[in-house]
C-alpha cells in the first residue's frame, strides 16, 4: 500500500479552491486548504509533500506565503498559480524559490504533468499500468514498441549513468523519467524536475546551479539550485535542446566534474546526481547548425530511450481511450460514457501530431461537452473534425510525409483557433514555445 502525497491548495476563492481539491483527490493525492496567508503559514508544520499558492489572496500577496515557506521548509516544492496578466510576478515568484508557476484558468493536464515532475511517484505502483498491468509506471500500451520501451527502462535504471530520452512532444518523456528514478538505486533520494524550456533564457543558470546573495539585482537572499536539490537524487532535465548555448559549457563541465559554482561565486560545490534528459528535437541536427555543442550532446548521449509516437502505435489507443475515459469521468463527477465504434475508427485513423497528451485533451473535452451516455462523431472536439472536415480529407490534400502532414495540422490549428497560437498549441497538445518553433521551422503562414 502506498502513502499519499499532500498537497496543501492556498486559494481564497471557496470555488476555486474545492474544485482543485476534488481534481487532486480523483488523481490519488491527498489534500489540505488555507484561505489565506495566516492559514497558509499555519500549514508549514504539517505534513505536507508541494504547496500550490495562488498569487493573488484577497489583498494578500501569495509572493509572502513563499518567502516564509523557503525559509522555514526550503525543500517543499512551491507552484504559484496566477492570472494571464500577472506573469512578470510569477517570474519574481521563481527568483524567490517557487519552482514553477501555472496561469489561471489551470488546465488539469498541465498541473498533473507537474506534480508528476516535482512529486515522486509513491501513490502509483511502478511494477504495473493503472489500465491493465501491460505498462510500467503510469504508461500505458501492450504494443510491441513500448514493450520495447518498458525493456529498455529496466536496463538503464539498474545504471546511475546518464540518460537521453527522445520523442515528439506529448509521448510521455517525463513518465519514463520518473520510472527510471523509481526503479533504480536513487528511488529513495529526491526526484528534481526542470522544464528548460519553461524558464527565461535569463533565469536558466539561476535555476539550475542557484545563486548567492547580490549575485544580481533583486538576490536580497541566497538560494540553491536544482543540481543541489537534486544532491543524492536524480535531476531530470525536460526539453533540454532548449537550453542556451551560452550554459552549455557550464553543464557540460558538472557533468564531468559533479561540481558547480552557484551565479555570483567561484566556490564550487560537489554534488552527487543521476542527470535524466529529455527532448523532442533532433540534437544531431542542432549540432551540424551549430545550436548544440557536441561535446555536451555526447556526454548526454550515454544511454538512450526513443518514445514511439502515437501513429506508431495505433493498438495501444483503445487501451489509452478507456483510461482516459474513466479518469476523467471520474474527476468531472460524470459517468463513464460508452464510445461509438465510429469514434473509436477515427481515434485509431487520425495522426495525432500531438501524441498521447492531445489524445487525452481530445477525450476530457468530449467528456466535459457531452451528457449523453455514448461518445458519438458529432462530440468530437471541432479542432480535430474541423466541422466536417476529418483527418482523412486531409491527409488527402497533402503528399505523404509527415513533415507535410504536420504542418498541415498547425495550419489548421490555427484556423480554427482564430490565429491565437495558446488555444492553438493546447489543441495540438504541445507547448506554445513548440509551436512557435515548429511554426518557424516549417515556414506555416497563418
Amino acid at each position: 500500500m502506498s502513502t499519499k502525497q499532500t498537497i496543501l491548495i492556498v486559494e481564497d476563492q471557496a470555488s476555486e479552491r474545492d474544485a482543485l481539491g476534488r481534481m487532486l483527490r480523483s488523481e490519488g493525492y491527498s489534500t489540505r486548504s488555507a484561505s489565506s496567508r495566516a492559514e497558509a503559514i499555519a500549514a508549514i508544520e504539517t505534513g505536507t509533500d508541494l504547496v500550490l499558492c495562488d498569487l493573488r489572496l484577497g489583498r494578500e500577496s501569495g509572493l509572502e506565503v513563499l518567502k516564509i515557506w523557503k525559509e522555514k521548509r526550503p525543500a517543499i516544492p512551491f507552484i504559484m498559480m496566477t492570472a494571464y496578466g500577472e506573469i512578470a510576478s510569477a517570474v519574481e515568484a521563481m527568483k524567490s524559490g517557487a519552482i514553477d508557476y501555472l496561469t489561471k484558468p489551470l488546465q488539469p493536464n498541465n498541473l498533473l504533468v507537474l506534480l508528476n515532475r516535482f512529486l515522486p511517484m509513491r501513490n502509483v505502483a511502478v511494477n504495473s499500468s493503472d489500465a491493465d498491468g501491460s505498462g510500467l509506471g503510469r504508461m500505458i500500451g501492450h504494443s510491441p514498441r513500448m514493450q520495447e520501451v518498458y525493456s529498455r527502462i529496466q536496463r538503464v535504471a539498474e545504471s546511475d549513468s546518464i540518460v537521453l530520452i527522445t520523442g515528439e512532444s506529448g509521448t510521455g518523456k517525463e513518465l519514463v523519467a520518473s520510472a527510471i528514478h523509481e526503479l533504480g538505486r536513487r528511488k529513495d533520494g529526491p526526484y528534481i524536475a526542470v522544464n528548460v524550456s519553461a524558464l527565461p533564457d535569463s533565469l536558466v543558470e539561476a535555476e539550475l546551479f542557484g545563486f548567492v546573495k547580490g549575485a544580481f539585482t533583486g538576490a536580497s537572499d541566497g538560494r540553491q539550485g536544482r543540481f543541489l536539490a537534486a544532491d543524492k537524487g536524480t535531476l531530470f532535465m525536460d526539453e533540454i535542446g532548449d537550453l542556451p548555448i551560452s550554459i552549455q559549457p557550464k553543464l557540460l563541465r558538472v557533468l564531468e566534474k559533479f561540481a558547480f559554482a552557484p551565479v555570483g561565486t567561484n566556490e564550487e560545490q560537489k554534488v552527487d546526481v543521476r542527470l535524466i534528459a529529455a527532448t523532442s528535437r533532433n540534437i544531431a541536427e542542432m549540432v551540424d547548425r551549430h545550436e548544440f555543442r557536441i561535446d555536451l550532446y555526447h556526454r548526454l548521449n550515454v544511454l538512450a530511450i526513443e518514445l514511439p509516437a502515437l501513429r506508431q502505435r495505433p493498438e495501444d489507443i483503445p487501451q489509452l481511450v478507456s483510461f482516459f475515459l474513466k479518469d476523467c469521468s471520474q474527476r468531472h463527477l460524470r459517468s463513464k460514457p460508452a464510445i461509438s465504434d465510429d469514434v473509436m475508427d477515427f481515434l485509431m485513423k487520425y495522426e495525432w501530431p500531438g501524441n498521447v497528451r492531445q489524445l487525452r485533451n481530445a477525450i476530457e473535452t468530449m467528456v466535459v461537452m457531452s451528457h449523453n451516455e455514448e461518445l458519438t462523431t458529432e462530440h468530437l472536439p471541432n479542432y480535430l473534425s474541423g466541422g466536417k472536415v476529418g483527418p482523412s480529407e486531409l491527409i488527402s490534400q497533402i503528399p505523404g510525409t509527415l513533415e507535410d502532414l504536420e504542418r498541415v495540422a498547425i495550419q489548421h490549428a490555427l484556423k480554427r483557433s482564430m490565429g491565437n497560437r495558446t488555444h492553438a498549441a493546447q489543441n495540438l497538445g504541445i507547448s506554445v514555445r513548440t509551436l512557435q518553433r515548429k511554426i518557424k521551422q516549417s515556414g506555416v503562414d497563418f
